[in-house]
């Protein structure tokens, strides 16, 4: 008895248009932000601010962030102004919540707008590379924090049109931005200090910095070929859309 691989399944052109339109739409409100165009991070902390001694300052700060995913405003900034406004232990963890939310939405946008596009148009190499992302979800969410691989919405949109499942995806996100929030949470004041007043200290910190980066990219570039080289050439597996849960 032999059993056949399913081609995937045929996508809808309506929902391919739809899915196209709104990564447009998402892509031009991210252009217009990094232009200048649109409120940018002093805006954003002065609306924190207003809210600091009020119940809405965690609304205030998940809108913020959310907001602010899609004009292009570093993450690193954002939550360094969650520090500021809220002070280190909640300003962490309001910005800590805050990303979380913002990645899901992020995510589930590249989902709707970009799973069908890579469905009808992908080719053998890019339905490998989706792939290569579903099977290595969560520790390519966890890393990719921790280096300069791009803005936050767009590498979230990525992952939301891959292969990759939603709770490996948020897990991986969840434990990957802890260090980034516990460097601005802990040590924002002191490094900056060591910067002004201590270049031997500040040049310490910078050698560190790049002894990381090069060791957490040495690692990601040895894994993404080893598997690589592990995944066969096949149609990508069925992407978690919440359809078959009628969602």
């Amino acid at each position: 008895m032999t059993h056949e691989t399913a081609a995937p399944a045929p996508v809808p052109r309506r929902a391919l248009y739809l899915g196209l339109g709104l990564l447009a739409l998402v892509l031009g409100v991210f252009a217009l932000g990094k232009l200048g165009y649109l409120p940018g991070l002093e805006q954003a902390e002065t609306w924190l601010q207003d809210l600091a001694g009020s119940p809405w300052g965690l609304p205030a700060v998940i809108a913020v962030f959310c907001i602010a995913a899609f004009i292009g405003v570093p993450q690193f900034a954002l939550i360094a102004a969650a520090v500021a406004v809220f002070g280190p232990l909640m300003g962490a963890a309001y910005g800590w919540i805050a990303n979380m939310v913002s990645g899901a939405l992020t995510f589930w946008i590249g989902r709707t707008g970009g799973e069908a596009a890579v469905r009808r148009y992908a080719g053998p190499r890019a339905r490998k590379l989706s792939r290569l992302i579903g099977q290595n979800a969560l520790i390519a969410s966890a890393v990719v924090r921790s280096i300069p691989a791009g803005p936050f919405l767009i590498v979230n949109m990525v992952f939301g049109a891959s292969a990759a499942k939603f709770r490996d995806f948020w897990i991986g996100m969840g434990l990957g931005i802890l260090p980034k929030i516990a460097l601005v949470a802990v040590g924002w004041k002191s490094v900056e200090s060591a910067f002004a007043g201590n270049p031997l200290v500040a040049g310490l910190f910078g050698a560190g910095a790049l002894a990381l980066y090069a060791g957490i990219a040495y690692f990601v570039v040895r894994r993404a070929r080893r598997a690589w080289q592990d995944i066969p050439d096949a149609p990508a597996p069925a992407i978690d859309t919440g359809q078959e849960r009628g969602e």
